[in-house]
């Protein structure tokens, strides 16, 4: 949610399909509560985004973060923490999560993530079906 609304907040895409569309994928760095972070955004198109974030991003992380990341090695490498997801424009707006969501988390980092506060989704639903 937190990467998602920092995307909103910097104006880099919208909430509907034809909202602040990009031409170029934009990634972003960023402090979620003092920890660094970097996020992607991608057209994914049927006016879904595809969304990366990785906190305590390692340099590979910050070089790759925009390559299609599948492999869970390839995960644990992205930094301490790392995650992706759908968003959903097309039909609405939410986050594609009816299929789980995918974490990749050092256990070291662990309580650091979980102490996390919550932030609420900005104009977005948190969970929603998963479209294939």
């Amino acid at each position: 949610m937190r990467t998602i609304n920092e995307f909103l907040r910097r104006d880099k895409f919208g909430l509907t399909p034809d909202a602040n569309n990009f031409a170029e994928s934009p990634t972003i760095e960023f402090e979620m509560d003092g920890i660094p972070g970097i996020g992607h955004a991608h057209d994914a198109g049927h006016g879904e985004i595809s969304i990366k974030v990785a906190l305590w991003p390692t340099d590979q992380g910050k070089r790759f973060i925009a390559a299609a990341v599948s492999g869970s090695a390839m995960r644990r490498k992205m930094g301490g923490f790392y995650t992706s997801a759908w968003l959903e424009r097309k039909d609405g707006a939410w986050l594609q999560t009816s299929n789980g969501l995918t974490a990749s988390c050092a256990k070291d980092r662990r309580a650091d993530v979980e102490a996390l506060p919550w932030e609420a989704p900005n104009g977005f639903g948190a969970e929603g079906k998963f479209y294939l």
